[in-house]
């Protein structure tokens, strides 16, 4: 496999887990009066409209998938850090007490000449959603040396360590926002006083026409294309390889295994023709050189190409068998037994 298709196929898988990763959603909840859409949740009406990077994740759904329970034998213990870093910041338990998850990036801003060496920290809030006990949140972090602040008749929470700038916030009885300490008060402030003087990312009419048609997936992540380059720390030359690409949208739907698609919109119809034929080559580069080895055959068959005008879409599915090579293992864990071999080999 050369490269530039490695570049690819494991910038998509980054991708997509960049959408999953967060802890993901359940129920989804509606308000017309908010302005929200049918079928998103209530939660993006917390998201501004310059946004770089929206995610949603469908946590029940992916607790409670066939695909979890075939998986939870052998992945290994450490694959579990977002939750224990959950668990650790505000005694939430991510399994039992969370529905769904909101998160946005706000737009990158270049360090100060004197930060150049410290590592970027990105501008994000997650939106929690689920049942929670406020008292017992607030005993947890009391217990553990949390600095807590009376925010406009709400509460707030901060990290001891006040150069960390982290903070949770209880923007209503049964959603948590967790961030920097300015966007979890600005969570805050739209908890209480509504709309009023703030566009969100529903008056973004392109990052809308992507988070729309993402309606009802387990997951999913829309953002510029650039803001995820630089978060999924794509090598510089990526870019240079791929035809320009201005948003990309990623969503899956998981249960007995995995159905994904990623959409990219490119700046006019010509670069999207060009995008379109490069995806092709890799494809074609991907099948050449994966398609005998077991488990990743069937993938590769169910690659679908498509897209109009200035989009370019292509789907793909993942059974089971390959998901359960890929996922981190228990050093106790068995390994899995070897796919069957194909009739008359």
């Amino acid at each position: 496999m050369t490269k530039r298709t490695r570049y690819f196929l494991f910038g998509a898988i980054g991708a997509l887990l960049v959408g999953l990763s967060g802890g993901l959603i359940a129920y989804l909840a509606y308000d017309r009066s908010a302005g929200v859409p049918a079928g998103l949740p209530l939660e993006v009406r917390y998201v501004p409209a310059n946004a770089e990077v929206v995610a949603f994740a469908n946590v029940r759904d992916v607790m409670t998938s066939e695909l979890r329970r075939e998986l939870m034998p052998t992945i290994e213990a450490g694959s579990h850090k977002g939750r224990q870093m959950m668990s650790d910041f505000a005694g939430i338990d991510l399994e039992k007490q969370v529905h769904h998850i909101v998160a946005y990036v706000e737009p990158h801003q270049a360090p100060a000449q004197q930060d150049q060496q410290r590592p970027e920290i990105p501008r994000l809030l997650l939106l929690v959603q689920g049942s929670f006990e406020p008292a017992r949140i607030e005993q947890f972090i009391h217990d553990r040396g949390g600095i807590m602040e009376d925010y406009k008749g709400g509460k707030l929470f901060m990290h001891p360590d006040a150069a960390k700038q982290m903070a949770l916030g209880l923007p209503g009885p049964d959603l948590i926002a967790i961030g920097q300490v300015d966007l979890v008060r600005r969570a805050m402030d739209r908890a209480r006083d509504g709309a009023r003087g703030a566009e969100d990312i529903t008056s973004n009419d392109e990052m809308m026409d992507l988070i729309k048609d993402n309606a009802g997936s387990t997951a999913w992540v829309v953002g510029h294309f650039d803001a995820m380059r630089r978060r999924m720390r794509l090598p510089s030359d990526f870019s240079v390889q791929v035809p320009p690409v201005r948003l990309v949208s990623m969503k899956a739907h998981v249960n007995g295994g995995m159905k994904a698609t990623i959409r990219a919109e490119a700046g006019d119809k010509a670069a999207a023709d060009q995008l379109r034929d490069t995806v092709r080559g890799f494809v074609s580069l991907a099948r050449l050189h994966g398609g005998g080895q077991p488990g990743f055959e069937s993938a590769l068959k169910s690659i679908e190409l498509s897209g109009t005008d200035k989009t370019v879409q292509m789907s793909f599915a993942v059974a089971p068998d390959t998901l359960r090579m890929l996922a981190p293992r228990r050093p106790d864990a068995p390994a899995p037994p070897p796919p069957p071999a194909p009739p008359g080999k």
